[in-house]
This record gives structure tokens, C-alpha cells and sequence, in this order.
């Protein structure tokens, strides 16, 4: 058995959509709180962890000012933490990349572990924790294993993604002796010396004129 991730683009209604950039700004809070914590409990002579940060979300919940906390799973507020604790793990083990603040203009995700969605294997159906629907997504493949945690991500060009993470057993293909050797070439993609070909897609002149168009457009611009 091993793990592997699959990435798909998917597409939220306006309702999921809320509900995604309630979820990336709590997420964003739940990290930066902790993160802040750390360095002023530092600068006191005092070491924290993943426990002392839970226990400072748990305190930041009854806040009236930020009562909105509640308003999402848990679960990614949880794994927001384990993310920071990770990060301090790599920086005290390298010397390198102190976690930084995040920042809600730049790129935003959030991770949920099992118990923060639903899979549906036969209808290829995924919900995620607080949603009244599924989520829209473009299954460019499938997968056979069951999900163990995935995250959901938004780009600064606003497009969705989520990456799930999947165990599955992969069949070991069988072990030949035979050698192929390969010529990449332009009016073939690819030529093997036992004679197969792989004809050329030719992607660049399918959006010719696209990016044609594209140039122009930008050229506009100084």
C-alpha cells in the first residue's frame, strides 16, 4: 500500500464558496495566533508546542470578538496547528524557513483529516464538514482507495483545487530484460528503436491564435 495525492480543479456555489473563505480567514487566524503566541511566550523565556497552541484556541473561541470561530469545523483549525508544528520541526532540524504569518492575499488552503468529510466511492461524491452539498469537482482520473485527509485550496487567481490523499495498492508491473531506446523528435513526439511511434499533439499551433491574441493584448500594456 502506499499514499498518493490527487489534485482536481473543482468549482463552488456561491453558498460553498462563503462558507471556503470563512473557512481559509479561521484558518489563517488559528495560524497566526499561534504563531504570535509562540514568539511572545519565547520572548518570556517560556517554549510552547502544539498542546499550549489548542489550549490558546480554545481561550481565542470565547472571545466575543471572535465568536466566528465556531462557526466552521474544527478540523482544519486543528490541522492549521499541526501544520505550524511541523514547520518549527523542520526549521529547528535545518536552521532554515522560520514559519512565517500568513497573509490572506496570497495562497490560501485549509486540511481536513477523515473525520472532516464524507466520501461517497460509489456516487464520486465528496462533502466536506459544515456543507449542505457536495463539492463540484473535475474528475480528470479516479481512484480506488479510501481518502485519509485532503485539502482544499484557493489560488490568487481564484481558482479551487483539492488535493486528497489516498492509500492504494499499486501493482508492480513485471520485470523484462528488453531495452528500448528513445529519440524525441518534431514531427514524431517520440520514436523507440523497436519501431513504435507517438505521434506529436501539436499544442502549441491548437492555441495559436489564442496566444496571439494574448500578445497582442499584453503588448498594450507598458
Amino acid at each position: 500500500m502506499k499514499l498518493i495525492a490527487y489534485k482536481y480543479r473543482f468549482y463552488p456555489n456561491n453558498e460553498q464558496a462563503v462558507m471556503l473563505s470563512q473557512t481559509f480567514g479561521c484558518v489563517r487566524v488559528a495560524y497566526n495566533s499561534a504563531l504570535a503566541f509562540s514568539k511572545a511566550q519565547y520572548e518570556l523565556g517560556n517554549k510552547t508546542n502544539y498542546n499550549d497552541w489548542s489550549k490558546n484556541l480554545t481561550q481565542l473561541k470565547k472571545n466575543p470578538d471572535l465568536l466566528w470561530l465556531k462557526d466552521i469545523s474544527s478540523v482544519p483549525l486543528q490541522q492549521a496547528l499541526k501544520h505550524l508544528n511541523k514547520g518549527f520541526q523542520s526549521f529547528f532540524k535545518s536552521g532554515f524557513g522560520y514559519p512565517k504569518f500568513k497573509s490572506k492575499h496570497n495562497y490560501q488552503s485549509a486540511s481536513y483529516m477523515s473525520n472532516g468529510f464524507k466520501w461517497d466511492a460509489d456516487k464520486q461524491s465528496l462533502l466536506l464538514a459544515k456543507m449542505k452539498q457536495p463539492l463540484k469537482i473535475k474528475w480528470s482520473r479516479y481512484f480506488t482507495g479510501k481518502p485519509s485527509s485532503l485539502t482544499v485550496s484557493k489560488t490568487k487567481s481564484g481558482k479551487y483545487f483539492v488535493s486528497i490523499l489516498v492509500k492504494e495498492a499499486i501493482k508492480q508491473l513485471p520485470i523484462v530484460n528488453k531495452t528500448v531506446g528513445v529519440d524525441v523528435g518534431i514531427k514524431d513526439l517520440a520514436i523507440c528503436s523497436d519501431g513504435v511511434k507517438f505521434n506529436n499533439p501539436r499544442l502549441i499551433n491548437r492555441y495559436a491564435k489564442k496566444l496571439a491574441k494574448a500578445s497582442r493584448k499584453d503588448s498594450e500594456f507598458p
